[in-house]
């Protein structure tokens, strides 16, 4: 039956993509601690907290290292490419659960399982200090492919012209313009450089820069504009103009994106005028969920006002995933909610911090297979890294077979599966290729990841340790997987 399972399910596994995340099952709490912390940490202290977390509210060490190593973590996983960002994200996890056994930590932690712990905070925060960077090299002509400046206003016709003609050349890693490489311009201050400038005038000018929550992905993100120490751009300027447009251009709300910020500002001087582009969030938590169309605006710069005056268009999700319902592809949709049903429930020793990094992400991630494909293959082309997908994905076909061997209900859900495989991969290649004028080879190449992907998703809970590193991809740079994936067409 194992085998069987594992060549039907190899044989048919080039698949979907997902549009929704699961929810996310609460865990029995297992201890109580101080209502009110006692030392800053990365999480709230609180009673129902794990003992490992209670252990870490009681302990100034402790505490100084939870919160060192939750800044290193969040750094990675707002900037590094999802290969990268899924090594962490399985190395946390599985260290995290490893922790409340190999330091004997029980509600009330002795003094020998607070040693434990702070000797194993030490060794995980240096190697995660010590990570191998991840390429992004290749995102920004992918990320090209999917992102335009169409004029949606212009108040400023050559200002907006300029901006139009130049942003493919002037685009970063991130999808927004960096002012430095836009042809005409002299960058000031802002997300793309310095947090504060001066203006030709001699004015100063501030932009509000932070490093977002988990909802915004961890990402440094821009919330206002100052200039000679008062606000002229705010969370909802850009909604405002959006606004004045007819139907109030399509936006129900004002905020910048789910956060309340913007993906950038930047302000500089364009062909000598002084302006601020403000850029929306593109992706997951852009401003119109689940991340359906995105907008930039530019504003020129009085001594006491920023004025309106172009608007752009900047993103907008394909036809078939408006709303993020696969109306036309109904083999997708039910073959995602297996995949969460199959995922099941968390392990007890997850805090619920952790679970939510983990539920996040893998949306965030199955936002960008389906809906920027070519940013993921570039990534996994930078990194040479499939020997290492087929390496991972080879364990994670042995955790499913012995998962579907466990119980006859494991095994009806797992035969489910290999039903909704077939068509759900041929609906997923038809929409790269018809939707977004992938080529066939390129389409194949991001079925073939999101597939990957999706499938260590569906394990994450099971066997959290598939896939944990830090691994440099190009030691399996000439693995052997034993099972093919045989789900490139024809199917």
């Amino acid at each position: 039956m194992i085998n069987r399972i594992l060549l039907t399910l190899t044989a048919l596994a080039l698949t979907a993509l997902a549009s929704c995340a699961p929810q996310i099952p609460t865990p029995a709490p297992t201890s109580h601690a101080p209502t009110a912390p006692i030392f800053a940490t990365s999480f709230i202290c609180q009673d129902g907290n794990l003992p490992v977390q209670n252990a870490i509210c009681g302990n100034q060490n402790l505490a100084a290292l939870d919160t060192q190593l939750a800044t290193i973590i969040r750094q990675h996983l707002a900037s590094d490419s999802l290969l990268n960002r899924d090594q962490i994200l399985a190395t946390q996890r599985a260290w995290l659960l490893s922790l409340p056994g190999s330091c004997h930590v029980s509600a009330a932690a002795s003094p020998d399982a607070i040693a434990c712990l702070a000797t194993a905070y030490q060794a995980q925060l240096a190697m995660l200090i010590n990570w191998p960077p991840a390429s992004n090299d290749g995102n920004i002509s992918a990320i090209s492919h999917y992102l335009q400046y169409q004029p949606l206003d212009s108040k400023q016709p050559s200002l907006c012209s300029a901006i139009a003609a130049g942003a493919a050349a002037a685009l970063g890693n991130d999808g927004t313009i960096d002012p430095s490489r836009l042809t005409g311009a002299r960058e000031i201050a802002g997300s793309h450089g310095a947090a504060t400038g001066t203006l030709p005038d001699g004015t100063s000018v501030t932009i509000d820069l932070y490093r977002s929550g988990l909802y915004g992905g961890y990402q440094t993100r821009a919330r206002a504009l100052t200039r000679g120490g008062q606000s002229i751009i705010n969370p909802s300027s850009v909604g405002a103009y959006i606004q004045t447009l007819p139907n109030n251009g399509g936006r129900f709300g004002s905020f910048a994106s789910q956060t309340g910020d913007y993906g950038s500002i930047d302000v500089f001087t364009l062909n000598g005028i002084p302006v601020a582009l403000v850029s929306e969030v593109i992706g997951y938590n852009s401003p119109a969920p689940p991340g359906e169309t995105a907008d930039a605006a530019l504003f020129t710069l009085s001594p006491t006002t920023a004025s309106p005056g172009c608007l752009f268009r900047t993103y907008t999700m394909p036809p078939p995933l408006t709303q993020g319902v696969f109306s036309e592809q109904p083999s997708l949709t039910p073959f995602l909610s297996l995949i969460d049903s199959i995922q099941g429930t968390p392990p007890q020793n997850l805090a619920q911090s952790d679970l939510q990094e983990i539920v996040y992400f893998n949306a965030a991630t199955r936002w960008m297979l389906f809906n920027m494909p070519l940013v993921v293959v570039a990534q996994n082309r930078a990194a040479n890294a499939t020997g290492f997908l087929r390496h991972r994905h080879d364990q994670v076909l042995d955790a499913l077979s012995a998962w579907g061997n466990q119980n006859p209900v494991n095994q009806a859900q797992l035969s489910h599966l290999l039903n909704l495989l077939r068509p759900a991969a041929i609906d997923l290649d038809s929409i790269y290729v018809q939707q977004q004028g992938l080529s066939a080879s390129d389409a194949e190449q991001a079925t073939s990841l999101a597939m990957l992907e999706l499938l260590w998703q569906a394990t994450n809970y099971m066997s959290p340790a598939i896939g944990a590193g830090p691994v440099d991809p190009l030691t399996y740079q000439h693995y052997q997987p034993r099972y093919p994936i045989l789900g490139s067409p024809p199917y």
